[in-house]
């Protein structure tokens, strides 16, 4: 069952907000062959467009996997994970390789052959032979037999696709020339780490220059956030105006995270005290709320700063509607510390000298020094 208010994770396709040409647009690019990457800040929804993505393409026959390199710490580790994904596809088992590997264990041949249907290319894994880059490429081999089968490209899904360098910088290189050989898979990469990525697809020295179509992800319009928090609340039986929703967007900043939980909050206050209608009251109450269970996150994040000379005081100014190179600090250091302030998507450039916060919770966190 979906949670009513998504918070900490991929949301189901039901909370979605106004993403469906782009979500036309991605499912045609990657059926077409085109490889994409979406870069951008975490916690705004690009895992959760790639999973939709993916299962809108399934449901087109296409077999698909999703793999998350945040968590992988090892080559050995990526490969399954990727051969797990692919032939969850056909077997319905979303651990396949440590079914096989069991499998093996009890000498129960009969069964390996029968749990991957036919697919050999899986005895490898289950008798975990071979290096680690064999097994990667053979997980990749996977992906390009079932292409041939279906006669339909196969979508891999690279979540956090800059984590690759913490297991091997020559990875890169590897996985390039081995996706260059089986024209059959298509590949969408997301990433948080935006100048990362930017470089390792766009510097002409990378392995990946050029492989991918960079596209950005679209904000929300202010317009359906209010239509999709009056459904919710509705759905509810609590009347709310369009102006308290507009109030609760201008605190968030329609960031996708921070306002699904001030709302998330404002309902169980709604509900806490037993009232049918939300007031601005109660959204306060939500907002303080939602400020005091981020707040650790956002200490973490201010302490990294103090560990920079100025950065803190220059973002104080920044918070405080100041231009950044109007105080006194070195315009060197300045553009040291927006460059690194821009790079851990702290703040958005809007212009020649424009900046402002990504996040407006945080701006609001460091006002209340």
């Amino acid at each position: 069952m979906d949670r009513y208010f998504p918070i900490g994770g991929p949301v189901s396709h039901n909370d979605i907000i106004d993403r469906e040409e782009f979500l036309l647009n991605i499912t045609r690019r990657l059926a077409d062959g085109q490889n994409l990457l979406l870069a951008g800040p975490r916690r705004t929804g690009k895992t959760s467009l790639a999973l939709e993505a993916l299962r809108r393409l399934r449901g087109d026959g296409h077999d698909v996997a999703m793999v998350d390199l945040f968590g992988v710490a090892s080559v050995r580790e990526l490969a399954e994970q990727i051969a797990n994904g692919l032939l969850e596809n056909r077997t319905g088992i979303g651990r396949t390789v440590q079914r096989l590997q069991a499998a093996i264990r009890n000498a129960s041949l009969d069964d390996i052959r029968l749990s991957v249907q036919g697919f050999e290319l899986g005895m490898s894994f289950a008798r975990r032979e071979g290096t680690a880059l064999e097994l990667l490429d053979e997980s990749l081999g996977i992906a390009d037999t079932l292409s041939r089968q279906s006669n339909r490209r196969v979508i891999i899904v690279f979540d956090e696709f800059q984590e690759l360098a913490h297991l091997d910088q020559r990875l890169y290189k590897f996985l390039r020339s081995r996706l260059q050989q089986r024209p059959g898979i298509s590949c969408l990469f997301l990433g948080s780490k935006a100048r990362m990525l930017q470089q390792l697809f766009s510097g002409g020295n990378e392995p990946f220059f050029r492989y991918a179509v960079s596209l950005p992800v679209p904000e929300i319009p202010r317009s359906a956030w209010i239509e999709y928090l009056n459904r919710k609340y509705k759905d509810r039986s609590i009347v709310v105006t369009p102006a308290d929703l507009g109030v609760l967007l201008n605190r968030t900043g329609g960031h996708p995270q921070d306002t699904m939980m001030v709302a998330s909050e404002a309902y169980y206050v709604v509900t806490e005290l037993r009232a049918t209608a939300l007031t601005l009251s109660m959204l306060d109450m939500a907002y303080e709320r939602t400020m005091a269970s981020l707040a650790r996150a956002f200490e973490d994040t201010w302490s990294g700063l103090g560990e920079r000379d100025g950065a803190q005081t220059l973002m104080k100014n920044i918070a405080r509607g100041h231009r950044p190179y109007s105080g006194d600090q070195a315009a060197t250091r300045i553009s040291r510390i927006l460059t690194y302030a821009v790079n851990q998507s702290l703040l958005i450039k809007k212009g020649r000298g424009q900046y402002e916060f990504f996040e407006p919770m945080f701006r609001d966190f460091i006002n209340r020094f």
